[in-house]
This record gives C-alpha cells, sequence and structure tokens, in this order.
C-alpha cells in the first residue's frame, strides 16, 4: 500500500487556478470545521478547491472563534473565491467543552444535494474523489452514503502512514450491517446524501455524538457503497480532537456513545447495536495490557464484563432468528438440510467461538492459528463448524475422526515415556 506523501505546509500560499466547473446552485456541501489550525487549512481548502467536477459546490467554514491566523488565512480564500468559499465565523468558542455543538451548526448552513464533512487538519489527495462519489450516489437512488479509503499520518514521525481502519474492498452495506459494525470509515472519505436538510437531528449537538453516529443516522435512509481507492488523509497530532485522548479512553468513549445512540434510534436496531457493544467490549478487554496499550482500570475492567453479559444476551436469544436464516441458507449452499435442534446448537457453537475469538489476548490468537497450522484436521473442523454442518453426519464423523487422532498421539506419547 502506497501511502501519499506528506507535504509540508504552506498555509499563506493560495490555491493554483481551478479546474472549470458550471455555474448555479452548489450540487455539493463541503462542511470545514476549523479550530487552531493555521498550520493546515490551507492544504484542507486547496484539497477541495482542487475538486476536478461536472458540478459547482460549496466550502461551508465553521471556525470556532482561533486564537491563531485560521481566520485571517481563511479570509483570503473567501475574497478570492466568495462563490465558494462562505465564512461561519463564532462570535465565541462553543466547543471549548463540545465539539460536536459545531458540526450541529455546521449542518445547519448545508444548501447541496449531497454533503462532505472535512476537519481543517485534514485533506483529500485525489482531484477527483467527489466527482466519483457523487457520480455513484447520482446514478443510485437507494444509497445515502459513499465511503472510500483515508490514510493516516502521523506528523510525530512515530509510526508510519497506513490506511485508517481497512479490511480489504467491503461489499455494499445496508442499515442492519453498519448497525451491527461490519464497517466504518473515516470522515475524510465518506460523502452523504443530504437527508437532513439543514435540520439535523438535535443529539448530533451532544457531546457523545461523533463520527460514528452520523455514520448511523444517514445510514437509516439508504445503503453504503465503497470505493476501494486512497483518497484522503487524515491527520494524526497532538492539538488534533481526539489525537491526544488516550487509547483506553477513546474507547470507553466509543462504547458509552454506542449506548447512547442505541436510545437515540428509539431501540429500533436493538439486535445490530448490541452485537456491536458486544464485540466492541470484548475486542478491548482481549487487547488491554498487551503490546503498547495500556491496562484497563478494575471499574472499566468490571463495566466490560457486564456489557457483555447484558447486550450479549439481547443479541444472541433475539438476533437467533436472523442468525438461523443464515446458517439454513449456508447449509442449503452445501446441500445440508438442518432441522431446528442441530441448528440451535451450531448456533450455539458458532457463536460461542466468536466471542471468544474477539475476547482472547493477540498471543493467544497466534497460538491457536499456529495450531490449526499444524492440523490440517482442526482446521476443517473449523470450517465445517463455520458452515454449519457440525451436528450432520459428516460432521460428526469428522469429529469422531478427529478426537480419535488425538487420542492415539497422546496413547503414543504416554508409551515413550514409559520405561
Amino acid at each position: 500500500m502506497n501511502a501519499p506523501a506528506f507535504t509540508a505546509h504552506q498555509p499563506t500560499l493560495l490555491p493554483r487556478p481551478m479546474p472549470a466547473r458550471p455555474a448555479g446552485p452548489p450540487k455539493v456541501s463541503i462542511l470545514l470545521i476549523t479550530y487552531n489550525h493555521e498550520k493546515y487549512i490551507a492544504q484542507a481548502i486547496e484539497s477541495v478547491l482542487m475538486q476536478d467536477t461536472e458540478y459547482s459546490y460549496e466550502i461551508n467554514v465553521i471556525e470556532d472563534c482561533s486564537t491563531d491566523r485560521t481566520q485571517e488565512i481563511v479570509m483570503r480564500y473567501v475574497e478570492k473565491y466568495p462563490q465558494i468559499v462562505k465564512p461561519f465565523f463564532n462570535k465565541k468558542n462553543i466547543g471549548h467543552k463540545v465539539t460536536q455543538k459545531n458540526f450541529y451548526r455546521g449542518f445547519k448552513t448545508l444548501t447541496g444535494d449531497y454533503l462532505a464533512i472535512l476537519e481543517g487538519d485534514d485533506y483529500w489527495t485525489s482531484p477527483h474523489k467527489m466527482q466519483k462519489q457523487v457520480a455513484f450516489l447520482e446514478t443510485h437512488p437507494d444509497f445515502a452514503i459513499c465511503a472510500h479509503n483515508t490514510i493516516k499520518v502521523y506528523e510525530d514521525g512515530n509510526a508510519e502512514p497506513h490506511r485508517f481502519l481497512y479490511w480489504g474492498p467491503t461489499a455494499d452495506q445496508d442499515a442492519q450491517d453498519i448497525m451491527r459494525g461490519r464497517s466504518f470509515f473515516h470522515t475524510t472519505g465518506l460523502i452523504y446524501r443530504n437527508v437532513f436538510r439543514g435540520k439535523p437531528p438535535r443529539q448530533f449537538q451532544s457531546k457523545w455524538s461523533c463520527d460514528i453516529f452520523i455514520y448511523m443516522a444517514h445510514a437509516q435512509h439508504g445503503k453504503m457503497h465503497h470505493i476501494d481507492e486512497d483518497m484522503a488523509v487524515y491527520r494524526a497530532h497532538p492539538a488534533g480532537r481526539f489525537s491526544n485522548m488516550s487509547l483506553i479512553d477513546g474507547w470507553m468513549y466509543n462504547i458509552n456513545g454506542l449506548r447512547r445512540y442505541n436510545q437515540w434510534l428509539n431501540y429500533k436496531y436493538m439486535v445490530g447495536i448490541s452485537e456491536y457493544i458486544t464485540r466492541y467490549c470484548a475486542s478491548v478487554l482481549s487487547q488491554e495490557g498487551t503490546g503498547d496499550v495500556p491496562s484497563l482500570s478494575r471499574y472499566q475492567r468490571v463495566k466490560c464484563y457486564c456489557l457483555i453479559g447484558v447486550y450479549g444476551s439481547i443479541s444472541y436469544f433475539f438476533g437467533l432468528p436472523y442468525r438461523s436464516r443464515k446458517i439454513q441458507a449456508r447449509g442449503t449452499q452445501y446441500g445440508v438440510s438442518i432441522n431446528p435442534v442441530t441448528l440451535f446448537f451450531a448456533d450455539f457453537i458458532r457463536t460461542g467461538i466468536k466471542l471468544a475469538k474477539h475476547m482472547m489476548p493477540e498471543s493467544v490468537k497466534n497460538s491457536i492459528l499456529g495450531f490449526e497450522k499444524s492440523h490440517p484436521g482442526v482446521r476443517h473442523l473449523r470450517h465445517i463448524t463455520e458452515q454449519g454442518k457440525l451436528f450432520t453426519k459428516a460432521g460428526m464423523h469428522h469429529l469422531l475422526a478427529v478426537g480419535s487422532r488425538f487420542a492415539a498421539k497422546a496413547k503414543d506419547r504416554v508409551r515413550g515415556r514409559q520405561p
């Protein structure tokens, strides 16, 4: 993966001539949130102005009363491109406690059919980003979100640039998939259909609202499509909005936020969000105290276990019909008919394996992977379980065969130790 080069900042330079585009009402509104971004704001604005599009757009700059030269730099662009760059300067700083109030205010200014969010210390890297995403949404009215990959760069150089939360090409997903946390993309890589039209949900201004909830709120209005290209940069630096939050604090913030999103969405996606919370807590427990990850406090650890117990139970029992259909469909794919009792046990084992996989430390996961590599029968058994075929005649036969082989090996080792 080739990450875009990290370029030097030139905040006082105006951009080169922009690509030609038609006049008229903006098709896309870019919400640019900034505060004390003197070093970065010019690069952020220029990365939008370089977009080669077939339509007009606006850049609504929500500036939160910076104490550096951010306002001065923004006004240079306003003077040169008054029809595109529109300043919305706060008379006093409103984000010193709840940054999300700036997002809420910004959503009220958006007039385009589509919207993009860019923070003043991030930037886009492809001049075709907006054109590709909007072109897809224009021809697919049942989609509300179009995403692409984002590169995370570290200003202090402590880590190499890498794709942020990248799991490979992601298939189109609906609201149920998104509520289960099956995909997530950084804000810089998203373009939304402007479904709220200047009337955002009041929860957008809550301190618990963040990228995840904005993503979920729009997912209720259409599906998500992923373009597997790197077209933006998310910059991590000490003055960033979340960069100075510790890793554990960030994880707990997201878990607390998910619980509130569940309420804000009127528990419509209770099963999916419960699965998301359960998996998130299990992942936190598996990673704490390993490598550079600090340990949880006793309160945080107990809280994670309690949340797994509550939300895991909800996710398991209320999600059983959904998972049963998936197992039945997979069984049909392999020519297997599964009766209800077998289905219940197969799902119980499969769910337990998935939860254990999320909770176990990385060292244990690596040991298991190594064990599977050296024992093809065990690897095959896992595939059978994932396919819902463990309790079929063939599955039970294979389970007995694997057990017999291990018993024979154990017996040989015992005999080898005898004098």
